[in-house]
């Protein structure tokens, strides 16, 4: 299941012009506003040198800029306006989304697919954590 999702991910990312990652990236600092890099290294659960050079990737697509935080430990990463433009576009990409991925599925399966979702979610999660 997971290869099918990563393929259908890709599929949806291609012709914005982004490569698996970057829409969670673009994503989170749409939600989230300014991250640090350590920050979205977690939230992706990847290392500090993969996020540099996705980061790095998309600062040179004019995606996203650096600056330095106010207190000068960190860099903050945000979007430029061609990100935040990129956000909207995955936002409206993203509609009806759950609709067609779970099409076929009673109220009742769509509780129990959920019940489970979360159940191995947080199994992974504790998995990654004692790792």
């Amino acid at each position: 299941m997971t290869r099918v999702h990563t393929a259908y991910v890709e599929r949806r990312l291609l012709p914005l012009g982004l490569h698996t990652g970057q829409g969670a990236i673009i994503s989170a600092l749409g939600e989230c506003g300014p991250c640090s890099q350590k920050d979205l290294a977690e939230y992706r659960h990847v290392s500090a040198a993969t996020i540099s050079v996705m980061l790095r990737r998309m600062e040179k697509g004019g995606l996203v800029v650096r600056s330095t935080s106010e207190d000068g430990k960190c860099n903050l990463i945000s979007l430029t306006e061609e990100g935040h433009r990129m956000y909207e576009a995955l936002i409206r990409d993203r509609e009806g989304e759950s609709e067609r991925v779970f099409a076929g599925l009673t109220p009742e399966e769509m509780i129990v697919a959920e019940k489970i979702f979360q159940t191995v979610s947080r199994n992974l999660e504790g998995i990654n954590q004692s790792a």
